[in-house]
């Protein structure tokens, strides 16, 4: 049962790469999601729905825990390996992975390798496998003409406060699929497009359409409708929070061929502000489509 006051204590700030930090099932306190295969509740200990998980009582006597499992989604393969949607694999020591119905999510777990010293500091930079070790290291010249190593990790205090962006080489990764062909689901990407030049996951909210009405689907005579605004100014609801203000977006059609689906072709991102029931605020990055197209 929830408590009838909050009482947040030692709440986290972050958690693990690639673990959600969310609400509890309470809308009391900040907690970090469990994964697939964690012990979950309803409670304090919630299941990841950015990984599209839920809390299984089936095996459960008491029915006071349950275990995260991956709502029916699609598979992902990876080298000829079949992987259920939402579960969670290392490719290589380079890489963490997610399958995320249908599509794979990765953040690599050698950040400091996209981090390119600069010339002063290391000239001639480039990367060298390491015996015994899975990430490569910097090697550099020295004015000498000697071949030495730059251990980046070692002195990335100074090189984060020294650095600037010619240093950095910047890798951002495309959006990923929305998580739902209906409702609202999350999309990801990856990049190190930040002061510290520190490869993370960014996340926002996506929705291509409802879910509920044939508002969206072609009529009689139209093969697709490629794109539709909502009738009215709506509001947008996430893990029981409800945005502040309200809008009127643009969804993507349907098709009747089954074969045939119309996705966003131009989007673009903004921060929208939440309320929830208990008076707290928070802000999510949640996609605007501008233009949709069949295919």
């Amino acid at each position: 049962l929830c408590p009838y006051e909050c009482a947040c204590q030692n709440e986290p700030k972050h958690c693990p790469i690639g673990v959600s930090l969310v609400t509890d099932g309470c809308n009391c306190c900040k907690v970090c999601a469990r994964q697939v295969g964690d012990e979950c509740n309803d409670q304090e200990k919630v299941c990841d729905p950015h990984r599209n998980l839920f809390c299984d009582y089936s095996g459960s006597r008491s029915g006071d825990l349950g275990v995260c499992r991956a709502r029916s989604g699609r598979p992902c393969m990876n080298n000829g390996v079949r992987l259920s949607s939402g579960a969670e694999y290392e490719p290589s020591c380079k890489y963490r992975c997610w399958c995320i119905d249908g599509n794979e999510g990765c953040l690599p777990l050698c950040p400091h390798e996209t981090q390119v010293p600069k010339f002063s500091v290391c000239p001639n930079a480039r990367l060298v496998p390491v015996s015994g070790e899975c990430c490569d290291q910097w090697e550099c010249d020295s004015p000498t003409g000697e071949v030495i190593f730059n251990s980046l990790p070692a002195r990335r205090e100074h090189h984060e406060r020294t650095r600037g962006h010619s240093s950095c080489v910047v890798h951002t990764s495309a959006w990923s699929p929305c998580s739902k062909t209906c409702g609202l689901g999350v999309s990801v990407r990856v990049s190190n497009d930040n002061p510290q030049c520190q490869l993370s996951r960014g996340m926002r909210l996506c929705q291509l359409r409802p879910c509920q009405g044939n508002r969206y689907s072609p009529k009689k005579g139209r093969h697709c409708l490629r794109q539709k605004r909502a009738p009215k100014r709506e509001t947008l609801t996430y893990a029981g929070c409800t945005s502040q203000r309200k809008s009127r977006p643009r969804y993507c059609g349907g098709c009747n061929n089954p074969s045939r689906c119309c996705t966003p072709k131009l989007t673009r991102t903004i921060s929208v502000r939440f309320r929830c029931p208990n008076g707290s605020i928070f802000s999510k990055n949640v996609m605007v489509i501008r233009s949709c197209q069949c295919h």
